[in-house]
């Protein structure tokens, strides 16, 4: 599908998705898909092995900062990890319309 759009009469509309996937999800899969050790991870990061855990359970966010970071680290762009982060932050606000 090249057009993500329902017409509806003369309007479209964008199809979203009703599932959110949280960027530290996707971190999550990515660290152990490496085989990388969550605790040394989050010392590259600069962050302590608490937040890291808080990241995989979506109860923290991706800032600007920290997708830098994860761009040193794991070669993904820092825009892939904002675009995730924005698409998930969206996807939950829609989602309580």
């Amino acid at each position: 599908m090249n057009n993500p759009h329902i017409v509806l009469g003369n309007r479209k509309q964008p199809i979203y998705s009703k599932i959110a996937t949280h960027p530290g999800e996707v971190l999550k899969d990515e660290i152990e898909a490496r085989d990388l050790v969550k605790s040394a991870v989050a010392q590259s990061l600069g962050i302590l092995p608490g937040h890291l855990s808080e990241l995989f359970k979506s109860k923290r966010n991706i800032s600007a900062s920290l997708a830098l970071k994860l761009e040193d680290l794991l070669g993904i762009s820092a825009e892939t990890w904002l675009t995730l982060q924005n698409r998930y932050d969206l996807t939950m606000i829609k989602n309580e319309k």
